[in-house]
């Protein structure tokens, strides 16, 4: 999950969805889209694709369930979460066949659909995959070593951590010690502070071993040698995004 949380409710009645926009929809945190054919859902996932998905196990074309199938093989483990939508039992079987969670009853409730999005939400940026965010770590090890970090120094472990977490969720990045310093920390067994002061080394370490010609070459135009050492989210927020043009 990005900087935005998507929501994308593919809904048989539009209109009563565009009043939760409206409440929940903040144009920098969180988005979304409502379509009402099974294709439109198909096509706005491969135009972005959702963290959540609002779906009715009945619309037009390609049901819901078709949909769901569709995505999941498309999509694979970045398949997003889904919300079911169902009026009679054998949309709950169907649901359920395809491990969907949560399922509620159409029509729509708005006021139990926000409060089942937002808690959602919550939930997700709570939620650390660490299988996943060690592979992620391990990518950021590789370019950490390329930019001339030392492996040798505690605080590689902490910042190549903390970058494979915003690398899975970059709002953890509105809040870093709260998101990233603390999770790691309770990771490896110690604190915060800890985590943010041997990352703060770790940075200044590398900036005078390093050759800084290079290092600012590596970052392109995003870091200014003339504004001294960046600070320990700027250099995570600057391996994040070379992750992505690693994995791309």
């Amino acid at each position: 999950m990005t900087g935005r949380i998507s929501i994308l409710c593919a809904v048989r009645d539009k209109r009563a969805l565009r009043c939760l926009r409206s409440e929940i929809e903040d144009g920098e945190r969180l988005t979304v889209d409502i379509v009402s054919t099974g294709m439109e859902a198909i096509e706005s996932m491969r135009r972005q694709c959702a963290d959540i998905l609002v779906i009715d196990a009945l619309l037009p074309g390609l049901d819901g369930f078709c949909v769901i199938d569709c995505l999941r093989a498309e999509w694979g483990e970045r398949m997003p979460y889904v919300i079911g939508g169902s009026m009679m039992p054998f949309c709950d079987e169907g649901f359920a066949r395809r491990g969907v969670k949560t399922v509620l009853r159409v029509p729509w409730q708005i006021p139990e659909l926000r409060s089942t999005i937002l808690r959602q939400i919550e939930l997700r940026c709570a939620y650390i995959d660490w299988e996943r965010t060690s592979r992620d770590a391990v990518l950021a090890q590789e370019l950490l070593e390329r930019m001339g970090m030392k492996r040798v120094l505690k605080g590689f472990d902490y910042l190549s951590w903390s970058a494979a977490l915003a690398y899975g969720n970059e709002m953890r990045m509105r809040s870093i010690g709260e998101s990233l310093y603390a999770p790691v920390a309770d990771h490896f067994g110690t604190t915060p502070q800890s985590v943010e002061r041997l990352i703060r080394h770790a940075i200044e370490r590398m900036m005078d071993d390093a050759q800084l010609g290079g290092l600012y070459r590596f970052f392109g135009n995003t870091i200014d040698p003339m504004r001294g050492k960046p600070s320990n989210a700027q250099v995570i927020a600057m391996l994040v995004q070379r992750m992505r043009v690693e994995k791309n």
